[in-house]
């Protein structure tokens, strides 16, 4: 039975590993668990809280001191000659909801100080003399003393930033598309700007940690959104990607890009019966194009545009919907743009609207 193994029981869930090697070279989990203990039937929520796994010793709650009505979770750490230096994010309860980064220290793991707040935030944690954390909507903040700088990640919401123990320059960021359901784990390189797509068996290899060949992620096995369990990876694949833009602080700020259905247009059904989240307009879908081509044009300019070109071309995908060519071109083109950045082609798109401009229903 591995380490891994270990932290597996019934009804139990585990969640946001990261996998580091001690001073003596055997390896530490640190992950979140939530418990039978952990859950409340009355409001049906579940907590979590940290727990860590050493090899050849059993799992063990990692005491906080922080209250009870707090959830505890995205473990980060690391070890020098003063000893052991961990982070994690808590916050949620009742009568303070708001989350912020903590920072322990001490000589051994069952040695370390009362946590410390240092930022507002639900995602991010600190490195040596580096600290990063992310708003909730397309923005993760990097503050060193080498510079800082801005990672904008167009239509994405962020729920987890981290990095690689063998390799800390490499963050591994998990988050969901807003226009999507989908969740997705990148991997990017702070030093080089590679950044990576992660897939574990198939799946998004979300709020996962690498350590050399060993991959952990965070897989749902229920109901719920966060109804997860750790697992090993026996297959990592990496695919190259052009999603995650550099800028210098400020320079853009975080929008949703979640359409706010103020478009003016009723909902509707399509010419087929299918209900649809808007009537489909033509109008509307040509606005939408024109106005992400402008914002595109003057991307390639230097302006910071890309995070609401994002937000026109889902506009104008969700008002295609009665239009299933349409549609699917627009949203083909899309989801290129936001996860390659390849620049859609205007004039097949152009032509699509006049074919669907052909058939479109009449009232």
């Amino acid at each position: 039975m591995t380490m891994f193994d270990t932290i597996h029981e019934p009804d139990v869930m585990t969640h946001m590993p990261f996998l580091i090697l001690d001073g003596e070279g055997k390896q530490v989990l640190f992950y979140c668990r939530s418990g039978p203990e952990d859950f409340d039937a009355a409001t049906q929520s579940r907590g979590w809280k940290l727990w860590i796994a050493i090899e050849d010793d059993a799992p063990r709650r990692l005491e906080t001191g922080l209250s009870n009505e707090l959830a505890e979770c995205a473990p980060t750490a690391w070890h020098d000659a003063t000893g052991w230096h961990v982070t994690f994010i808590a916050g949620g309860a009742p009568e303070n909801p708001l989350y912020h980064l903590y920072r322990m220290e001490g000589p051994a793991l069952d040695a370390l100080s009362q946590p410390v707040a240092i930022q507002p935030t639900r995602a991010g944690f600190v490195f040596g003399d580096r600290l990063m954390y992310a708003d909730p909507e397309n923005l993760i903040h990097v503050r060193q003393p080498a510079g800082d700088y801005d990672i904008e990640l167009p239509g994405a919401f962020i729920y987890r930033v981290s990095y690689r123990a063998d390799a800390p320059d490499k963050l591994l960021i998990s988050g969901q598309w807003q226009t999507e359901s989908d969740v997705f784990a990148i991997e990017y390189d702070l030093a080089t700007g590679e950044q990576h797509l992660l897939e574990s068996d198939g799946l998004p290899a979300y709020k996962c940690t690498i350590l050399g060949d060993q991959v952990l992620y965070a897989q749902r096995i229920g109901e719920h959104f966060e109804h997860r369990r750790i697992n090993a990876s026996t297959a990592l694949a990496r695919r190259p990607v052009n999603t995650i833009v550099r800028r210098k602080p400020g320079q853009v700020q975080p929008i949703v890009t979640q359409p706010n259905g103020d478009c003016g247009c009723r909902s509707g059904v399509g010419p087929d019966g299918t209900p649809v989240t808007r009537a489909s307009c033509l109008e509307c879908v040509s606005k939408h194009l024109g106005a992400a081509y402008v914002l595109l044009t003057e991307a390639r300019e230097g302006y910071a545009h890309r995070l609401r070109a994002i937000g026109h071309l889902h506009e104008a995908e969700d008002e295609s919907q009665a239009f299933p060519a349409l549609h699917a071109a627009i949203r083909a083109a899309r989801k290129a743009f936001q996860t390659n950045g390849a620049i859609p082609d205007w004039e097949a798109l152009a032509q699509a609207v006049d074919v669907a401009t052909q058939v479109a229903p009449t009232e």
